[in-house]
């Protein structure tokens, strides 16, 4: 078995146990998985990579600090480390659009399908807008950006189409999409309400999403 190979294995399992902990409500599980996930996801991306591109290792590494913040306990309730989270995955979202965006110059090789798919991300955009808006109080500025990046991230997965190996175009395509879920989810349970299988949704859709995104840029 090739060292990458072991750590994709240990990514997998590392998810499998974390979702299982997220499933029974298990503070320690939580606590002992979810420092690693990311960090075996990088550890899989860098011994596969010929070149390791230091923009999507960065994006990486954002979303391992999205994951702490994000797990940190709040007793006063002051969203402190909430808005780190927040702030941590829309810097790496951010790295992803700089990742991609360096395929503009080959747009007119997007063929007319993949075109027709930036409508999907901006109607997830819109849907998740007005569900959440609502209830964000004075974090909405905050929610309305986080938004408008994240469905550019989504949108310059587009950019590679015709300019690189179509099956890693695609896979990244749909790692963004699962991404823009688990963010949904993720923020309906923070401002909305827990939705049905929360754990699942927002863990599942985003190691999913992040996975395909390295996978696919592997790909390319």
């Amino acid at each position: 078995m090739t060292v990458s190979g072991i750590f994709l294995i240990l990514f997998i399992i590392l998810s499998i146990v974390h979702i299982a902990c997220e499933a029974r409500r298990s503070l320690a599980g939580r606590y002992v998985t979810k420092p690693f996930l990311m960090p075996a996801l990088g550890l899989y991306y860098m011994a596969s990579a010929a070149q390791p591109d230091f923009v999507l290792m960065a994006a990486i590494a954002c979303g391992w600090l999205g994951d702490i913040f994000l797990m940190l306990p709040d007793p006063r309730n002051m969203s402190r480390y909430f808005k780190m989270g927040l702030a941590a995955f829309l810097l790496g979202h951010i790295f992803y659009i700089a990742l991609f965006a360096a395929y503009l110059p080959g747009a007119s090789n997007v063929p007319v399908w993949g075109w027709i798919c930036l409508p999907v991300y901006i109607a997830a955009g819109i849907a998740g807008y007005r569900i959440i808006a609502p209830h964000a109080g004075s974090m909405l500025p905050v929610v309305m950006i986080y938004i408008v990046v994240i469905v550019l991230m989504a949108a310059s997965t587009i950019l590679p189409l015709g300019n690189v190996n179509t099956t890693g175009a695609v896979t990244v395509m749909a790692g963004a999409l699962l991404f823009m879920v688990s963010d949904a989810v993720n923020a309906c349970n923070r401002f909305v309400g827990e939705p049905p299988l929360e754990w699942l949704l927002t863990m599942g859709t985003y190691l999913a999403g992040q996975f395909l995104l390295v996978q696919g840029y592997l790909l390319f």
